[in-house]
């Protein structure tokens, strides 16, 4: 470990890198985090309103339409 202090610049500098690494992985955690969130909100209402919407649709190829008149 004291090599490796001794590369970053002194004690005091080793901890200061090991300090930035976790602000970094911490943002980068906190980042997926918020990411997952937003997309299961979209997901969850995507849902809800699939399931709210009516079930028995009509196609208009399938429609029975009246007569033309004249006919």
């Amino acid at each position: 470990m004291s090599k490796e202090a001794a590369k970053r610049g002194g004690p005091v500098a080793l901890r200061y890198f090991y300090r930035s690494q976790g602000v970094i992985i911490g943002g980068v955690i906190t980042g997926g985090a918020i990411a997952g969130t937003v997309a299961h909100d979209k997901w969850s209402k995507r849902r809800a309103a699939a399931e709210a919407a009516p079930e028995n649709t009509t196609d208009a190829a399938t429609a029975v339409r009246p007569p033309a008149p004249g006919f």
